[in-house]
C-alpha cells in the first residue's frame, strides 16, 4: 500500500499511536471494503471526494447483505475515525461519516461452557505427547486467567512465574496487567515446559507449533476447536469462549464486577457488564433457591378457598 495515500497515512498514524498490528489490520480491512464499494458504485477512486450520501448507501448495502449490526457499527466507527483524521490534516472540509445515527447492535450474550462440563473434561484429560501437554497448558491458562488469544500466543519465559503463580501480559492499548494462575494451570504449564524441548523450538515464545515456531492465532483457534469437539456443545468453542467462561463462572460464584474488569483488562466496566446477563438456566437456579414459593411445599393438602 502507498504510504502517501490517505489510507496509508491513516494506518501509519494508528501505528504511531501504539495500536496493535491486529487492530491496524482490522481498520485496513474495513476501510478498504468501503473504498472498493465506493469505486464500484461511483467510479471514483479518491476518498477525499466522497460525501455522507455515499456512506449512507454503503451502510444500507451492508445491512441488506446480512452483515450483523455490530459489524456494521464497527465499520462506521472506522470511517468516522478515518475521516476525522483527514479533516484534522486539512484534506477534507467536513467529516462525511458524522451525523449518521448509531446502528443498534443486537444483544447477543457471550457463549459460555457449562462449568461442570468444563471441569469434567479438564479433570479427565491425561495428556501424554508433548503437543497434547501443550494443548492442555493452553486451555488451562486461558480458563485460569481469562487471557486473550493474542496475549497467550505472545507469552515469553520472562512473562510467567510459576513459583509466584503469576503471569504478566500486555493487553490492548499496551496496558500491562499481572494475573494470578490457578494450581491446575501451574501443573499443566510445568508438564508442558518439561517436554517443550522435544518440539525442537526455534523461538523463545512459550507456545510453539509442531514446526517449533511461534504458535499463531489460527493455530490456537484450531487447537481449541479440536479439543472441544467431543463435548458436543451447541456452539463452536474458540479462545474467547474460555475468556467468557472465566468471567461468567467467577461472577456466578460471587466475584464482584470491578474485580472481573481488572482481571479481563477492560478499560470500561460497561464492557464487563455483558456478563451480568445470566443464562436462562442460571436464572432458574437462582430463582428456585431464593424465592419462598418457587418449590413445592412438603405439605401437599389441597386446602380450600
Amino acid at each position: 500500500m502507498d504510504k502517501r495515500s490517505p489510507l496509508g497515512q491513516f494506518l501509519e498514524f494508528l501505528r504511531d499511536r501504539g495500536l496493535s498490528q491486529n487492530t491496524v489490520e482490522a481498520y485496513r480491512r474495513d476501510l478498504e471494503q468501503f473504498l472498493e464499494f465506493a469505486r464500484e458504485a461511483l467510479g471514483r477512486t479518491d476518498p477525499l471526494t466522497y460525501d455522507r450520501k455515499e456512506i449512507r448507501n454503503y451502510i444500507s448495502a451492508l445491512m441488506s447483505h446480512g452483515f450483523r449490526r455490530k459489524s456494521v457499527q464497527r465499520k462506521l466507527s472506522a470511517l468516522r475515525r478515518f475521516y476525522n483524521f483527514l479533516q484534522r490534516r486539512g484534506l477534507v472540509e467536513k467529516n462525511p461519516a458524522t451525523g449518521i445515527g448509531p446502528i443498534r447492535a443486537e444483544k447477543i450474550l457471550p457463549q459460555v461452557i457449562p462449568e461442570k462440563k468444563l471441569q469434567e473434561m479438564l479433570d479427565a484429560w491425561k495428556p501424554s505427547s508433548p503437543l497434547e501437554k501443550r494443548d492442555k497448558a493452553i486451555i488451562e491458562l486461558l480458563y485460569s486467567s481469562g487471557l486473550r488469544a493474542s496475549e497467550i500466543t505472545g507469552l515469553k519465559p520472562d512473562d510467567i512465574d510459576l513459583k509466584a503463580g503469576e503471569v504478566r501480559v500486555i493487553g490492548k492499548g499496551n496496558k500491562e496487567r499481572v494475573l494470578p494462575l490457578g494450581s491446575r494451570a501451574i501443573d499443566a504449564m510445568e508438564n508442558y515446559l518439561a517436554v517443550r524441548e522435544d518440539l525442537k523450538p526455534r523461538t523463545d515464545y512459550i507456545f510453539i507449533n509442531k514446526n517449533g515456531t511461534k504458535l499463531g492465532r489460527r493455530g490456537l483457534w484450531l487447537i481449541i476447536k479440536r479439543r472441544f469437539e467431543r463435548l458436543a456443545l451447541l456452539f463452536n468453542v474458540h479462545p474467547h469462549t474460555l475468556r467468557h467462561s472465566f468471567a461468567t463462572h467467577l461472577l456466578n460464584r460471587g466475584a464482584d464486577l470491578r474485580s472481573i474488569q481488572e482481571l479481563l483488562g477492560h478499560s470500561s466496566i460497561g464492557t464487563t457488564q455483558v456478563y451480568t446477563h445470566l443464562s436462562g438456566e442460571e436464572l432458574k437456579r437462582i430463582y428456585r433457591r431464593t424465592h419462598p414459593r418457587a418449590t413445592t411445599s412438603p405439605e401437599k393438602s389441597p386446602g380450600k378457598w
